[in-house]
């Protein structure tokens, strides 16, 4: 005689293959959820290496003494160089002159690319101040920079009519772009690193964290400082979700000297 399941063996069986199963799940959860982490720092740490690689290959070629610092260490500012070389101060050929307006001079040796309208001159750069005769960011007409104009070649730069206030001891000028900031905007749910370029040189430091495109997000921490004239620093925290937080700390060195 064949005998079913009563009501309640039906509701024991069902109630022990719910805690069997609550059980996997609790044992199953602890695995998953270290996945998820796992992700989630690797998210972290990739955001913070995107950060840190690509001003480490920008940092490099700043004018010496161009890297400036504000918004409470989140604002960094520099000037990129595009070439440079040693202006010609014995004749025969076409010297720099700094008795008088000057408006070309001769390279000793050829540039690898030939400077661009837009593009400036700087000579003997000491600081980063907005006013002076040693700062490229100086807005006063004494300023060590001239602006490049048409029919500058590899061997001989033409610049606006200038009177440079000093010769460089090593007798070199180099050649800037426009300015390059890189303006953090840390929040505890996670923040942005920006890149701003493309604007004139001025005697005030972009302070507005919100210019420029997004470089990386994630960022809850950042701080730069300048521990010498040719050596910047960087703290920078990322992750945004309080669970997967990275701390990375760098180094960048400048490879121009003045």
């Amino acid at each position: 005689m064949q005998r079913g399941f009563s009501l309640i063996e039906l509701i024991v069986a069902l109630v022990i293959a719910a805690i069997v199963a609550a059980g996997l799940m609790l044992w199953m959860a602890r695995p998953i959820q270290a996945v998820q982490e796992s992700h989630r720092q690797a998210a972290a740490i990739d955001q913070a290496e995107r950060i840190t690689a690509r001003l480490a290959a920008e940092l490099p070629e700043a004018l010496p003494n161009s890297v400036r610092i504000a918004c409470g260490g989140r604002c960094l500012e520099f000037l990129p160089v595009v070439a440079y070389g040693d202006y010609r101060i014995e004749t025969p050929g076409d010297i720099l002159d700094f008795g008088t307006l000057d408006d070309r001079f001769d390279i000793l040796m050829p540039m690898p690319v030939v400077p661009q309208i837009g593009m400036h001159v700087v000579i003997n750069n000491l600081n980063a101040l907005p006013s002076g005769s040693v700062s490229a960011y100086s807005g006063d007409a004494n300023n060590n920079r001239s602006s490049i104009t048409a029919g500058s070649t590899a061997y001989q730069l033409r610049v606006s009519p200038k009177q440079f206030p000093g010769p460089s001891p090593s007798q070199k000028l180099y050649v800037v772009d426009t300015p390059v900031s890189w303006l953090c905007q840390p929040a505890a749910a996670g923040g942005a690193m920006r890149r701003h370029a493309g604007y004139a040189i001025q005697a005030a430091q972009p302070a507005n964290v919100a210019l420029g495109d997004i470089l990386a997000g994630g960022v809850t921490d950042c701080q730069f400082d300048l521990v010498e004239p040719n050596l910047v620093a960087l703290r920078l925290a990322t992750g945004g979700d309080g669970t997967a937080s990275v701390t990375v700390l760098s180094q960048v060195s400048l490879r121009h000297a003045p």
